[in-house]
């Protein structure tokens, strides 16, 4: 009990310094934007039979929106391990650029920046901010992480209660998260883009603008299924060699 009131102290204190109240006022919305997303996840994975440990341990340790989507059809469909984690794999690989570009706001310690890198989401890194606090960044993905974790296991209660036909074949159950992303992103955009001169925004634009040109390329050449990874490398090493 001790320890208990101990951390409820801690807590008041920092937030009455101030310094974490715009963060949090930043991703409480975000987190509850994602809940219905993640416990979409856990009625269908409990549909398809998941205990809820392995739900868990898919949200846990996967902490991946779209590729814990994309496991559902593979593992009902028998799949290999291998073939699970190369999809999970191309599918994740959209994040190198964006952990490239925070990585300067994770902790010192080891420990700490494995634990804060794992955390790393699209929504987590369209809600911070580069003026967060290392704090801050830990409160931002922290809340989100268990935001997705704990609906994923809602949803895997509720989902005994749902009727089949809310989840059938004909739902799109990538748009919800798509939405999310794309509003988060618009944020971000307008948040940042016009803060920067304009002659750093230019040259911002022209790498995004080249960026699309060599995914478009490799959709050409290399098909739609296996561009995914070159040109989350190729986008990698373009925006971080720009100066912005």
């Amino acid at each position: 009990m001790k320890s208990i009131a101990r951390i409820r102290s801690w807590g008041a204190a920092v937030l009455q310094t101030g310094t974490l109240h715009r963060p949090l006022y930043r991703v409480v919305p975000t987190a509850l934007a994602i809940v219905p997303v993640s416990a979409l996840f856990g009625a269908l994975a409990a549909r398809a039979d998941w205990s809820w440990l392995e739900i868990l341990a898919v949200g846990v340790l996967g902490f991946s929106g779209s590729g814990q989507f994309a496991l559902l059809p593979l593992a009902e469909a028998d799949a290999g391990f291998f073939t699970m984690l190369m999809v999970t794999a191309s599918i994740n690989s959209r994040y190198l650029p964006i952990a490239y570009a925070s990585a300067g706001r994770l902790p010192t310690s080891l420990t700490q920046r494995a634990v804060v890198a794992h955390m790393l989401g699209d929504e987590a890194y369209a809600t911070e901010h580069d003026s967060d606090s290392k704090r801050a960044v830990m409160l931002i993905r922290g809340t989100i992480f268990c935001a997705w974790v704990g609906a994923g296991l809602l949803g895997a209660v509720l989902g005994q209660f749902i009727p089949a036909a809310w989840v059938g074949e004909g739902v799109n159950l990538g748009f919800p998260a798509s939405v999310v992303l794309m509003h988060l992103s618009a944020l971000q955009l307008r948040a940042r883009l016009w803060q920067v001169p304009g002659s750093s925004r230019t040259r911002g634009l022209a790498a995004a603008g080249l960026c699309a040109g060599v995914s478009l390329l490799l959709i050409s050449l290399l098909g739609p299924l296996y561009f995914w990874i070159p040109s989350v490398l190729a986008a990698t090493v373009i925006l971080g060699r720009t100066d912005i």
